[in-house]
């Protein structure tokens, strides 16, 4: 009797225990599904951020984007990337601002200083054509030249458009990231590139 006796009340020690993991298990659970939901409601804000930041960004640029080539567009990451072709910028053979690319920096800008302090990375491509004239009287190669144009463009942002340096980084990748074909004239206009990308 006495053994049957400590049976039961283990028994019953041990249906209180699992009861109390169970228990917590589901509290655990619950607390995960929360979690779960804050996070994508923040994922949520984040991406009409982004395609807020987009939206302007077309909005201001319309003009270059209808007949320079300008793009504008989410890249991965949260990040809105702005892809200026050179011609955009630069005279050929130059790393020097032209008029209208400054006018086009400005616009940048402008929704670049509503993120307030979230990074800008300014990313210079070129083609693969080997420099010719006066380009290599200057740079050893074109991921030099593609450095040096990446840097013109944030100086432009920072001394001209107030952007804080601490925000920005300047890439440059020579003719590694290609997005059109080297051996034809449009493939390389294509190639000769600034991205900028703005942190959502």
């Amino acid at each position: 009797m006495k053994r049957m006796m400590w049976m039961l009340g283990l028994m019953v020690v041990l249906n209180g225990c699992v009861s109390a993991d169970y228990f917590e298990q589901i509290q655990r659970s619950a607390h995960d599904v929360d979690a779960i939901k804050a996070s994508d409601s923040e994922q949520e804000m984040k991406i009409r951020d982004l395609e807020k930041r987009v939206n302007e960004l077309q909005s201001s640029l319309r003009p270059v984007i209808d007949q320079q080539g300008v793009t504008v567009d989410g890249a991965s990451a949260g990040e809105v990337r702005v892809t200026l072709p050179q011609s955009v910028l630069f005279a050929s053979g130059s790393v020097e601002i032209n008029e209208q690319g400054r006018k086009v920096l400005a616009d940048v800008a402008q929704v670049a200083l509503k993120g307030g302090d979230k990074p800008i990375r300014v990313v210079g491509h070129s083609d693969a054509l080997p420099l010719s004239g006066e380009l290599k009287k200057h740079f050893t190669d074109n991921w030099e030249l593609s450095a040096a144009r990446a840097a013109s463009v944030a100086r432009v942002l920072i001394w001209g458009e107030g952007v804080t340096q601490d925000r920005i980084r300047v890439e440059g990748r020579g003719s590694a990231e290609p997005v059109g074909d080297n051996t034809s004239k449009q493939g390389r206009n294509q190639n000769r590139r600034i991205e900028i990308f703005i942190a959502g």
